[in-house]
C-alpha cells in the first residue's frame, strides 16, 4: 500500500513521534511510505530510512498538497494534528483520508475526513454526527535507545545530587493542559527530605512555574530535552498532573523504564493507567499529590513492573493497516 502521512507542525512532541514511528513500522511491513511536512519540521530528524519526505511550505499549502497527491496517487492519506487535517479535508479530489485524534474530535477539522482513530474509549464516545468510520486503537511508546547504566549517575551529576536523593520527574510541555503548577505546589507542600523535582520541557507556562518555584534549589527546570531515556533512568518517581490528555507517550515511556507513577485521575489516564500500582489523584489537587509524594518518599527508591502488552507497537500498526483497508473498502 502507498501511504502518505501529513504532519505540518514544526515542533517535536508526542504526536509527531507517534507519526514517525507509525511510518517506520509501516515501512518495515513492506509498504511504500511518504510523509509531507513543513520545511522546518523537526519530525524530519527522527524519520527512519526508506521514508520519502516531501516538504510542503505554508504558503499555498493546500494547492501544493493537492499537486503532491495528484503526483503520488497514494492509496490513503493519514493526517496528524489540526493543520494537516484541515489541509486534507479541504481537498475535494483526494484518496481516502484518516486522522489520529491526538487531541480530540473537532468537526471543523475532522468532519470531511473518511476515518478517525480514537486513542481512548472516552475520545471515541465524544464523536457525534460524524459519518465516516471510527476505530479505537492504543498509542504506544516508540522504541528508545538504552542510555546505558551510567546514565543515572550522569544526570544526577548534572543536577548536583547524589545517588540517594529522591528524584521526582516530569516530562512534557509546560502547557496549561499539563498543569505543571500543581506538581510544583505539591512538591513544595510535601517538603520532602533529600529530594529534588526535575521538570523536563518548555512552553508557555514556564514563567509561572518559575514564579511558583521561587528560586527553590530543590526544583529544577531543565528546558527542552532530547535525552528522555536517560532522564527516566535517573528519576525515582514520575508525575503527570494533566487536566487534559489522550494517551501521552511520556506515561508509556515511564512505564517502560519501570518507574513508580502518580497521574491525575482524568478520564483518559484512568482508562489505561492501572491503579494500583499507580497513584491517581484529583486534577489540580496539590494537597492530595503532596501526600502521594510523601508516601513514595517513605518507600524509597524502587522500580515497578508494568504490563505493556496492550501497547505493542507492531500489533497496533497492524490494526492501523486493517483500519486503512476498511476505510478504502478493500481487503
Amino acid at each position: 500500500m502507498r501511504i502518505l502521512h501529513c504532519v505540518f507542525t514544526r515542533s517535536l512532541f508526542g504526536s509527531e513521534r507517534y507519526a514517525a514511528d507509525l511510518a517506520r513500522l509501516q515501512r518495515q511491513m513492506g509498504h511504500e511510505v511518504h510523509i509531507a511536512v513543513d520545511p522546518r519540521a523537526e519530525v524530519q530528524t527522527i524519520l527512519s530510512p526508506g521514508i520519502t519526505v516531501h516538504r510542503v511550505p505554508w504558503l499555498a499549502r493546500r494547492l501544493r498538497l493537492k499537486r503532491l497527491i495528484a503526483t503520488l496517487k497514494p492509496d490513503i492519506a493519514h493526517a496528524h494534528l489540526s493543520a494537516a487535517c484541515k489541509a486534507l479535508g479541504a481537498i475535494a479530489k483526494r484518496p481516502p483520508a484518516v486522522a489520529t485524534l491526538h487531541v480530540g474530535y473537532k468537526p471543523k477539522q475532522h468532519a470531511r475526513l473518511d476515518g478517525l482513530i480514537a486513542l481512548t474509549e472516552g475520545a471515541a464516545a465524544r464523536i457525534h454526527g460524524y459519518r465516516g468510520k471510527v476505530t479505537r486503537l492504543w498509542n504506544w511508546a516508540p522504541a528508545m535507545a538504552d542510555p546505558g547504566p551510567e546514565a543515572r549517575a550522569a544526570i544526577r551529576g548534572e543536577l548536583g545530587v547524589g545517588p540517594q536523593t529522591f528524584l521526582v520527574g516530569f516530562v512534557g510541555r509546560l502547557h496549561p493542559s499539563k498543569d505543571p503548577q500543581t506538581l510544583v505546589r505539591a512538591f513544595r507542600a510535601a517538603a520532602l527530605a533529600d529530594s529534588m523535582l526535575a521538570l523536563a520541557g518548555d512552553g508557555p507556562e514556564r514563567a509561572d512555574v518559575e514564579r511558583l518555584a521561587a528560586g527553590d534549589p530543590a526544583i529544577r527546570l531543565l528546558g527542552y530535552r532530547t535525552d528522555a531515556p536517560a532522564l527516566y533512568r535517573a528519576f525515582d518517581l514520575f508525575v503527570l498532573p494533566s487536566r487534559f490528555e489522550q494517551v501521552p507517550l511520556a506515561v508509556l515511556e515511564a512505564m517502560q523504564a519501570g518507574l513508580p507513577m502518580a497521574v491525575s485521575n482524568i478520564e483518559s489516564l484512568a482508562e489505561f493507567v492501572p491503579a494500583p500500582p499507580a497513584h491517581l489523584f484529583p486534577p489540580g489537587d496539590h494537597g492530595a499529590l503532596a501526600a502521594i509524594l510523601a508516601a513514595e518518599r517513605a518507600k524509597g527508591q524502587r522500580r515497578e513492573t508494568w504490563d505493556l502488552s496492550p501497547f505493542d507497537p507492531k500489533a497496533q500498526a497492524a490494526r492501523t493497516m486493517d483500519f486503512y483497508a476498511a476505510v478504502i473498502g478493500r481487503p
